[in-house]
């Protein structure tokens, strides 16, 4: 029977209706497979270009995930469609940036092959067990026929796999830029402090014309090592006892170093108690440094800032161990520390201060910008204010005496040029004396914030405040916000700070604005200070998040591997205020 006779003339020209439709929306569909994305439009090289912005640096992304880059994340890329897997698959310097160590040796080659003749950014760690024999003597091939266009290369090893490397590295390495070599020597499961492995003089036949950067951890260099003399940036850590430089030698080599812009030794430095300086010794000026970061004991770091003139610095953080009970070596350090965290080539003064201390620990972070302490909430963000802060200084003493601390502090600050200061954050977990904020509270005019962490902080502040008014007028006459950080803080303390207000009121400076944070803060605890300040904030601190242990950057002057050794336990901890003032 014919179909046509089963089917209405309506169902006819609905599925007329319907291939119509359905040849629209092929058409459709081809032209929008026509039309070219925004950006389809633009070239293959241009492309290029911008996909190169992908990868973020790796301490970046360290600092701030917690995590490390995968160096191959920007291949995701390429997932997106043929068009741009071409571009990156022929583009030979998204090949460059090489880990030997998350990479098979066949992936590496692979990726190698690829990078052509790019500058390579190369990687390895080659202290993981899973490092064979055979593994490493193929990564040391790969690594001598490719060093000719190597431009950065970081290699983490124990001292005799260095040896083997470095002994086949005796040809120039003319693109190479960035060198980066840390030693692990690892013992009965224990890592040793100073490592003896030394960088050959042959290393590169001596020949890196472009080399700026070397990073050395625990591997030692000859100070008449041609690869220093073009240096912008020179990282030393933990070099051995006789790897340390005389003071001629360290002063003939900065002297030749005309580019150095940063400097980080850590127990890198020449040591005086090693030597006999002779007094023609000279004082070198050094116009490029511009960053300097010195870990050692307090004399040794004297004796490097002495011979040292730094017409552009721009920033400078001093780590210190004290081998003195009465702190006389820091105390020695303090006007040198002072000439360089702050002088005519500064654009603005220091303008934020933050104030820390332990029962052996004195830390003063300063920066030139106002508000810079505030940002300090914890470790990480500690860490990342003080990258930016114009001067740091700590010093650490596990036999100081009481008061030790406390003069110290107050030599330093007595020293710094703090007159423009606008803001501060004081912490102190013992003691922070009354005296101390007496004494120089009439040399910062301008503080308009004091943040204060923890009781004994808060408690001397307001018995400063509540001091007769003195003849050249009250404390802190610019004073317009106080913040507390105090797990302790309840009802009582509050009232006892609406009396530091009213007598703020009654000098002529009130404050006007107050935040407080505690464990517990009740609404009347707030409404009880909205009384005297019209703008009161604040909340509670959760219990995992409290400051039982405010921050400090001295965790790498902690570090045996840095320093020497650990610091001594006292049976003392507490610290009378009385001691501040007692003559030696």
């Amino acid at each position: 029977m014919d179909l046509s006779m089963r089917v209405s003339p309506e169902d006819l020209q609905v599925i007329d209706d319907d291939l119509k439709a359905l040849e629209e929306s092929t058409r459709s569909l081809k032209r929008s497979r026509n039309a070219l994305a925004p950006i389809s439009r633009v070239s293959p090289e241009i492309r290029g270009i911008i996909f190169s912005f992908l990868p973020s640096p790796k301490e970046y992304e360290e600092l701030h995930t917690g995590r490390r880059q995968d160096d191959l994340a920007w291949l995701y890329v390429s997932h997106v469609c043929h068009d741009w897997r071409r571009i990156l698959l022929n583009q030979p310097r998204f090949w460059s940036r090489i880990d030997f160590t998350t990479l098979t040796l066949a992936g590496a080659t692979q990726v190698l092959s690829r990078s052509k003749v790019a500058p390579l950014e190369l990687e390895a760690n080659l202290s993981d067990v899973y490092w064979s024999r055979s593994r490493k003597d193929a990564f040391g091939k790969q690594l001598v026929a490719h060093i000719s266009h190597t431009s950065r290369l970081s290699i983490t090893a124990n001292s005799t796999t260095l040896k083997m490397i470095f002994d086949k590295l005796v040809f120039p390495a003319p693109v190479l830029e960035s060198l980066s070599v840390i030693v692990e020597n690892i013992s009965s499961g224990v890592v040793r402090t100073h490592a003896k492995t030394v960088l050959p003089t042959a290393l590169f036949d001596g020949a890196a014309p472009r080399l700026s950067r070397l990073e050395l951890h625990r591997c030692n260099i000859s100070w008449t090592s041609p690869l220093l003399k073009n240096l912008r940036i020179l990282e030393l850590r933990s070099l051995s006892g006789p790897a340390r430089p005389s003071p001629e030698e360290w002063l003939n080599a900065m002297d030749q170093m005309l580019q150095l812009e940063t400097l980080i030794a850590y127990s890198a430095t020449p040591s005086p108690r090693d030597t006999n300086v002779p007094e023609s010794t000279l004082v070198i000026t050094h116009n490029s440094l511009t960053q300097l970061h010195l870990a050692a004991t307090a004399s040794d770091c004297t004796f490097a800032l002495a011979h040292l003139i730094l017409p552009s610095l721009s920033k400078v953080r001093i780590d210190v161990t004290s081998e003195s009970p009465k702190g006389d070596d820091v105390r020695a350090l303090i006007p040198y520390f002072s000439r360089n965290a702050h002088g005519p080539q500064d654009a603005e003064p220091l303008q934020s201060i933050l104030i820390n201390g332990e029962p052996f620990l004195t830390e003063i972070v300063a920066w030139t910008v106002p508000d810079a302490d505030a940002e300090v909430q914890d470790l990480e963000t500690l860490i990342s204010a003080a990258g930016s802060a114009r001067a740091v200084f700590t010093a650490t003493g596990g036999i100081w005496r009481h008061g030790t601390k406390m003069k110290i502090l107050d030599a330093t600050l007595a020293a710094l040029p703090l007159g423009s200061l606008k803001t501060l954050s004081a912490r102190n977990a013992f003691r922070f004396p009354e005296r101390l904020w007496l004494a120089h509270a009439p040399r910062w005019p301008l503080i308009e914030s004091v943040r204060l962490v923890d009781s004994p902080a808060r408690e001397s502040f307001a018995s400063a405040l509540l001091k007769d008014t003195p003849p050249e007028g009250p404390l802190f006459p610019a004073l317009t916000k106080l913040s507390l950080l105090d797990t302790a803080f309840d009802g009582s303390d509050a009232r006892d700070l609406q009396v530091v207000l009213a007598v703020r009121i009654e000098q002529g400076v009130p404050l006007k604005a107050v935040n407080a944070w505690a464990w517990i803060l009740s609404d009347s605890v707030v409404r009880l200070l909205g009384e005297m300040v019209a703008d009161v904030q604040g909340g509670k601190i959760h219990l995992s998040r409290a400051p039982r242990s405010w921050p400090t950057l001295t965790f790498g002057c902690r570090d045996s591997d840095i320093i020497g050794g650990p610091f001594e336990a006292s049976d003392d901890s507490d610290e009378d205020e009385d001691d501040f003032d007692v003559e030696d």
